[in-house]
């Protein structure tokens, strides 16, 4: 697997391979007590969207995880 870059809009494949890293850097959000409005703006919320729309019976949507971690 290469380096995760934040340069280019990754493949599908590339994204799905990369998964647990977008939502522990998702989980690191809400831990900080960033708000929904701000983790809007992460690459990792962008990133969890991309999957989410090319495969949303797999991938949940972002702001469904960021919701339920700030509810733990």
């Amino acid at each position: 697997m290469s380096s995760i870059t934040f340069t280019n809009q990754p493949s599908l494949a590339e994204l799905q391979q990369t998964y647990n890293v977008y939502v522990k850097a998702l989980r690191w959000l809400v831990a900080d007590g960033v708000k929904e409005s701000e983790a809007r703006k992460s690459v990792c919320w962008k990133r969890l969207l991309s999957l989410h729309e090319a495969m949303p019976h797999h991938y949940g949507s972002p702001q469904s995880m960021f919701l339920s971690l700030q509810n733990r």
